[in-house]
């Protein structure tokens, strides 16, 4: 069971948001069914009709708001789904775990915003996104939430003096070279886009390889998670090696 926890969590919640919502569909089709009108009686019975229905329609009230709110709680539930199980999704799973991992990296592409942020233009987030990123900009000096909306393959600022610029080379005559990214849980999305934008700004020509080298991370996400994503997505040339112990 890959989702343990985090699972029963939402198995629960869901189990209850949705006896609410049975219970209000209930009581909307009895007090719609309910027999009589105040116009096909006379004198007192009517009044006390009339003053039943009012009161029926009172409860319907109240009984179409717990559904709307039964029903708000579910889709922000379904939305959140994969961000707030997937620490206890990956720590159970396995290398061979493949169409999760799939999922779960689809999902991450299908939150990256091509464009945004590209060479270095300030990017502002909005509503819940922005109040996370800021908690977690105050918690860890990153605005996590912020760099999983921008794209792996975005566009750096050109750094370089100009004199650089006009400097010229030839490809032949210069050595391979590898590039070595010592990690230790980094931000996923982070990472990623670092070994991207090696791959973006180095001539193929000279770059041997890159090594990301894990220094004993905790993070599950850098796990089986990473290694899919560079077997699946990246050249070969990447290669992904693990410290037992930091």
């Amino acid at each position: 069971m890959f989702f343990r926890g985090g699972l029963s969590i939402r198995r629960n919640l869901y189990s209850k948001v949705l006896f609410l919502l049975v219970l209000g569909l209930f009581a909307l089709f009895y007090f719609k069914n309910l027999n009589g009108s105040p116009n096909s009686l006379g004198g007192p019975a009517a009044e006390v009709l009339l003053q039943q229905q009012q009161q029926q329609q009172k409860a319907l009230a109240l009984v179409q708001n717990d559904i709307d709110i039964g029903a708000a709680v579910l889709a922000k539930a379904g939305a959140l789904g994969v961000a707030l199980n997937k620490g206890n999704v990956l720590s159970g799973a396995s290398n061979g775990d493949a169409l999760m991992y799939e999922q779960l990296i689809r999902a991450d592409l299908a939150k990256q915003r091509p464009g945004l942020g590209d060479n270095g233009e300030g990017v502002e987030l909005t509503g819940d996104a922005k109040e996370l990123g800021e908690k977690q900009l105050a918690t860890i000096a990153l605005n996590e939430e912020l760099s999983e909306h921008l794209s792996y393959n975005r566009t750096p600022p050109d750094g370089r003096h100009p004199a650089c610029k006009r400097k010229q080379y030839d490809i032949a005559s210069l050595p391979s070279t590898s590039v070595i990214i010592i990690f230790y849980n980094e931000p996923y999305s982070v990472l990623l886009r670092t070994v991207h934008s090696v791959l973006n700004t180095a001539d193929a020509r000279l770059l041997k390889e890159i090594v990301l080298v894990d220094d004993g991370s905790t993070n599950v996400e850098l796990k089986g998670k990473l290694d899919y994503y560079v077997k699946t997505r990246l050249p070969a040339k990447v290669k992904v090696l693990r410290q037992r112990q930091r």
